[in-house]
């Protein structure tokens, strides 16, 4: 019966992901950008980033050549087709997130309660990029996926998913340092090939020459020049973002889409050039420091691979994965999709620890961002929600896991501690016995 129950409930399942494509392709936001890329490239142009290569200088193509060749198929076919097949490989995505967290997770498949915790505290995220059906849902379902063949030891498999999930989005960059922390030489070789070699795949279309000029290009579009789609893209919930609403004015009058009933929340009138320096120095340092805390943390061990230790490095990724949210360039809202690792970690903390008040301690966290996460989307009037936006309601979420974060490292490093020395106390008194 139970299994019977089980296949019902994921043909249901499988049918509300179908029909509920329908609604999400109907408005999709930046797959048309990259559709309408392809089929300019079908056309013969070369020129990716040109302001009108895509959708106009808003909605412009800021990926490497490597991802247009991904996903030129679909420029082959009539939008609406490619549309739905795109919604369909996000939706995959997050299913697919959805397993890892669970393989990955014990305490998720054991307790019922947390699995809807976590579900909440990160769902809009998924519902809001399922609606813009941005290709960072595949990059984030690559960067798990990596992460559980980095936690299993399979450094060959976890490079070739990272390098992807890079090539697509730079953000999990930000964790190679956490496989140097680790002495991971292997996987960080095999990642720089991988990178390299995925990079250098466009050059059978481009030529060698002609590719490494869009690589230049691509660089000094997306990396060197950002201020125009700062000032004209998503509001940024990065530290970055937050010290220049904060402590410089920010004129969204010059917003050339329209979209610009943004409320002002400075408190200081520093130039932009001062929030950005302030920006770099704070960034570095939070950056350093919680590398030095994990090194400080963590429990050098021959059975890397034992439960404990496992349980311990998901922690240490957690963490990892809500720094880069915090000190990245650029962190937009469908961003926090990365967040559904720190919320499992979390939650399985909070399930499985033998310190029964740390526990208690942690599930009031997770419960507090579901609740948050739940409670202020739906705060009615879209003046409000603008306001939550520049004020970066988000940011402060992110920022309470990454305490909680820490938190449950401490608790969890020096219970492994205590195994570790317990052994070695226990032999002499045994040795004394008759």
């Amino acid at each position: 019966m139970t299994k019977n129950l089980r296949t019902i409930a994921a043909l249901v399942v499988v049918a509300v992901i179908l029909l509920l494509g329908f609604v999400f392709t109907s408005n999709l936001v930046d797959f048309p950008v990259y559709y309408s890329a392809g089929r300019a490239l079908l056309s013969g142009r070369t020129d990716l980033y040109a302001p009108d290569f895509a959708l106009g200088r808003v909605m412009d193509y800021r990926y490497p050549p490597f991802f247009l060749f991904a996903v030129l198929p679909l420029s082959l076919i009539p939008y609406p087709i490619a549309a739905y097949v795109w919604y369909l490989f996000c939706a995959a995505a997050v299913v697919g997130c959805a397993l890892i967290a669970s393989r990955v997770f014990d305490g998720l498949r054991a307790s019922k309660t947390m699995c809807v915790f976590v579900v909440v505290a990160v769902a809009q995220y998924f519902v809001m990029a399922l609606h813009y059906g941005n290709a960072h849902l595949i990059a984030i379902f690559l960067l798990f996926a990596s992460l559980y063949y980095f936690l299993q030891r399979k450094d060959l498999s976890a490079a070739v998913l990272i390098s992807l999930a890079i090539t697509i989005k730079l953000t999990p960059a930000l964790l190679l340092p956490y496989f140097v922390v680790k002495k991971r030489w292997t996987l960080l070789a095999a990642t720089s090939l991988c990178v390299i070699a995925i990079n250098l795949i466009p050059s059978i279309y481009f030529g060698f020459s002609g590719n490494n000029q869009l690589l230049r290009a691509w660089y000094g579009h997306v990396i060197e020049s950002q201020t125009f789609h700062e000032d004209n893209g998503p509001i940024n919930l990065s530290l970055k973002g937050e010290l220049r609403r904060y402590l410089s004015p920010v004129d969204y009058s010059q917003r050339v889409d329209g979209d610009v009933r943004y409320q002002t929340v400075n408190v200081l009138d520093a130039s932009r050039e001062t929030t950005e320096q302030l920006w770099m120095a704070i960034a570095a340092t939070i950056f350093v420091a919680v590398l030095v805390f994990i090194m400080w943390r963590s429990i050098p061990t021959r059975d890397s691979e034992a439960k404990p230790q496992r349980e311990l490095i998901s922690l240490e990724l957690g963490l990892m994965i809500c720094l880069a949210l915090l000190v990245g360039p650029l962190t937009s809202k469908i961003y926090f999709i990365a967040s559904l690792w720190p919320a499992a970690c979390l939650a399985n903390f909070a399930a499985t620890t033998n310190h029964q008040a740390c526990g208690r301690i942690v599930f009031r966290i997770i419960a507090a961002v579901a609740v948050l996460n739940v409670v202020l989307p739906l705060l009615p009037g879209r003046s409000v929600q603008r306001w939550l936006l520049v004020v970066g309601a988000d940011f402060y979420v992110n920022l309470l896991m990454m305490g909680a974060l820490a938190y449950a490292l401490v608790i969890e490093s020096r219970s492994l501690r205590l195994q570790s020395v317990e052994p070695q106390t226990q032999v002499p008194s045994e040795a004394r016995r008759p």
